[in-house]
C-alpha cells in the first residue's frame, strides 16, 4: 500500500476550475481563469488582472480549418460586464505565430498564419486574452467565441459561436485548493480533507453524501470502498443569481469496489471480490471466459470485549479453494491451494505474522480443503490433481505424513472433525445428489458409512460442542438443518430443520460452552447464530435469531477458528465475524 507522506492537491484533470467545457456542434470549447475563483476588484484601488485561456479542440477525428477567430470580452461597469477597460490586455496563441488584435470595445481577433488553421482533435489551438482589469461588479460575464470554419477541401464556410460564461466573486471570497490525505488508502479506509474558504456557503460533495462544512476547514471521510472524487463547493450570493466554484481532490483506493450497471467484457474478466445484484448472492456474467481471483482477507473477533478487528487483507496472493483453519501447537494453521498452483499452501500464524511453512501436504486440485486437530496431530483432507481425494497427518507440525485415500475417492466437499478416538467426515460420494457421513476408527484401520444426507447444495459442516457432534446443512430451498450426535450412539441422533435460509455453506466453531454459526443470506449478507448448550428436552440445540454481521455482501462464508480467545475468520470475499 501506498501513501502520500504530505497532503496532495488534485490534479489539473479533476479540478474544475471554472464549468464544464461546452460543446458546440463542431468543437469542444475549454475556458479557464487565473487567479481562480476569479473576484471583482475592490470599490476602490487598481484593477484585479486575470488571464483568460480557452481551448479548442475538434469533435470528430477529421481536422477541419479555421478563419480568423473572435472572442468578444465584455466592456463595462455592470455584473455582466468583465474588464472595466482594454487597456494593458494582451492576447496570444499555442501554437504561436498567429496575429493578434485587441478592439476598444473588447474584441480580440486571432488571425492564423496565411488566414487559416487546422484544428484536430489531438492538435487543438489555446487562445489567451491577458491582463484583464476585472470590473468591480460581481456577478457573472459571458465570453462571446466566433469560430468561421470549413471541411478541408470544400469552399463553403460556416460558423460555430458559443457563449462561455466567466464567473465574478465579491471581494470577501476565497476557496483554497482541496488537499486529500492520504492521496492513496486501503480499501475501507479513511482519508482527511484540509482546505481554507471563507466569504461563502460551502459544501463537500462525494459519492452519495452532501455535508456542509462553512466554517470548517477540515473533514475526515471513512470507510472510503473506491476511487472517490470529493468536491467542495462554494456559493456566493449576487445581482445575477447565485455563483458557484468547485474545487476537487482525487482518492485512489487499493482494490477498489467497482458499482457498475452493467459489465462487457470482450476476453475475460479477473476480479478479487464478487457481489451480486440484489436479491442475488452470485452475478451473473455472460462474458466468454470469467476468471473468479479473489484474495483471503482476515478479521478476529473478542466476544468477551465485543470488539472486533476490520478485515486484513493476507499476504498469500490469489486463492482457487476456501482456506481450512485449525489450531495445533500454539499456532493457527491454515491451508488452501492458490491460484494457478497444484501444491497446498500451508501457513502458520502466531497472533502477529503470518509464515508459510516450506513443507506443505502435496499436489493438490482446487478443491475444497479441511484442516483439523486431534491430540498432537493435524489431519488434512483435500483433492488431488487426477480428481481423487486423500487423507494425511502431521504428527510434529513441520511435515506431513503419505497420502491415504479417503472412503469416497471421487467425492469432494469435505469436511473433518473428531469425535472421541474416531475422525467423522462428511463427503459427497460421486454420481450422488446425497453428503455420506464416515466414521473413521483408528483400532479398525477402517472408514464406516454412517448414513446420507439429502443437501441443497455444498457441503455438511461438523463442529463439536464437549463431547456431542453438530452437524449443519442446507436442505429444502436453503433452510438450515441442524443435527446432533451424541458420543454414546454417533449413528442416530435428533435433528432439527430451522425457518433460516442460507444461500451458502454454514461454517461453525465452538468457544468453551458455546458453538457459533456464521452463513450469508439471499442477499449476501453475512449472518451469524449462536448456541450456549442449552437444551430442551426433545434433545434440540436451542439457536439464537440470527443477526447480520456487518454491510460487506459476501459470495462464500468465511472460514472460522477460536485462537487466543478470539474468533479468528478468513475467507475469500471478506471474512467476517459478528459485532455482538
Amino acid at each position: 500500500m501506498t501513501t502520500d507522506t504530505m497532503p496532495s492537491p488534485a490534479p489539473a484533470s479533476a479540478a474544475s476550475q471554472q464549468t464544464s467545457a461546452p460543446v458546440g456542434v463542431e468543437l469542444r470549447y475549454a475556458l479557464s481563469a487565473e487567479p481562480f475563483p476569479l473576484s471583482a476588484s475592490g470599490s476602490s484601488g487598481t484593477y484585479r488582472k486575470t488571464d483568460l485561456t480557452i481551448v479548442l479542440s475538434r469533435r470528430a477525428a477529421v481536422a477541419l480549418e479555421c478563419g480568423p477567430i473572435t472572442v468578444s470580452v465584455p466592456v463595462g461597469t455592470s455584473a455582466g460586464a468583465l474588464a472595466a477597460e482594454t487597456a494593458g490586455m494582451s492576447a496570444s496563441t499555442d501554437p504561436p505565430g498567429w496575429n493578434t488584435t485587441i478592439a476598444a470595445s473588447g474584441l480580440v481577433t486571432f488571425t492564423p498564419p496565411g488566414g487559416t488553421a487546422q484544428i484536430g482533435k489531438e492538435n487543438g489551438v489555446a487562445l489567451s486574452v491577458s491582463k484583464v482589469p476585472v470590473n468591480r461588479a460581481v456577478g457573472r460575464a459571458v465570453l462571446t467565441v466566433n469560430v468561421p470554419w470549413r471541411l478541408p477541401g470544400e469552399s463553403d464556410w460556416g460558423t460555430e459561436t458559443v457563449e462561455l460564461p466567466v464567473t465574478k466573486f465579491p471581494p470577501s471570497f476565497s476557496l483554497g485548493e482541496l488537499y486529500a490525505s492520504p492521496g492513496r488508502i486501503a480499501h475501507n479506509g479513511s482519508v482527511t480533507l484540509t482546505w481554507q474558504a471563507s466569504g461563502g456557503s460551502f459544501r463537500l460533495i462525494y459519492g452519495k453524501a452532501d455535508v456542509s462544512v462553512t466554517g470548517r476547514g477540515t473533514y475526515t471521510a471513512h470507510n472510503i470502498t473506491s476511487d472517490t472524487l470529493f468536491q467542495l463547493r462554494g456559493t456566493s450570493s449576487s445581482a445575477s443569481g447565485e455563483l458557484e466554484a468547485v474545487r476537487s481532490a482525487w482518492v485512489t483506493v487499493d482494490v477498489p469496489d467497482i458499482v457498475t450497471q452493467s459489465l462487457t467484457a470482450t476476453r475475460g474478466v479477473t476480479t478479487d471480490r464478487l457481489a451480486g445484484l440484489a436479491g442475488n448472492s452470485v452475478p451473473v456474467f455472460q462474458a466468454r471466459t470469467m476468471e473468479h481471483q479473489p484474495e483471503l482477507s482476515m478479521r478476529t473477533y473478542d466476544p468477551l470485549r465485543r470488539t472486533s478487528t476490520a478485515p486484513v487483507r493476507l499476504p498469500f496472493g490469489r486463492a482457487a479453494s476456501a482456506p481450512a483453519l485449525a489450531v495445533h501447537g500454539g499456532k493457527l494453521h491454515m491451508l488452501f491451494c492458490p491460484y494457478g498452483g497444484e501444491q497446498l499452501t500451508w501457513a502458520t500464524y502466531d497472533g502477529g505474522t503470518w509464515q508459510t511453512m516450506p513443507n506443505p501436504p502435496g499436489p493438490a486440485a482446487p478443491a475444497p480443503v479441511a484442516l483439523t486437530t486431534f491430540g498432537t496431530s493435524l489431519v488434512c483432507a483435500h483433492g488431488t490433481p487426477d480428481g481423487q481425494y486423500v487423507m494425511r497427518t502431521s504428527t510434529d507440525g513441520t511435515t506431513w505424513g503419505a497420502a491415504s485415500p479417503m472412503p469416497a475417492p471421487g467425492g469432494g466437499l469435505v469436511s473433518l472433525c473428531w469425535q472421541g478416538s474416531a475422525l467423522c467426515a462428511t463427503l459427497n460420494p460421486k454420481g450422488s445428489s446425497l453428503k455420506g457421513f464416515y466414521r473413521y476408527e483408528a483400532a479398525q484401520q477402517e472408514w464406516q458409512m454412517l448414513t446420507t444426507y439429502p443437501l441443497a447444495g455444498g457441503s455438511l459442516e461438523l463442529a463439536m460442542r464437549g463431547e456431542t457432534m453438530l452437524l449443519f446443512h442446507r436442505y429444502n430451498i436453503g433452510r438450515i438443518w441442524v443435527r446432533v450426535r451424541p458420543p454414546t450412539n454417533p449413528s442416530q441422533g435428533d435433528s432439527h430443520i430451522t425457518d433460516v435460509r442460507a444461500s451458502d455453506n454454514v461454517r461453525a466453531v465452538s468457544y468453551g460452552q458455546r458453538v457459533l454459526a456464521v452463513f450469508p443470506d439471499s442477499e449476501g449478507m453475512l449472518q451469524a447464530m449462536s448456541s450456549d448448550g442449552t437444551e430442551p428436552t426433545d434433545a434440540r440445540t436451542v439457536w439464537s435469531t440470527p443477526v447480520q454481521v456487518d454491510e460487506y455482501p459476501v459470495t462464500e462464508t468465511p472460514a472460522l477458528a477460536w485462537y487466543r480467545d478470539r474468533i479468528v475468520a478468513i475467507g475469500r470475499s471478506g471474512a467476517a465475524v459478528p459485532e455482538g
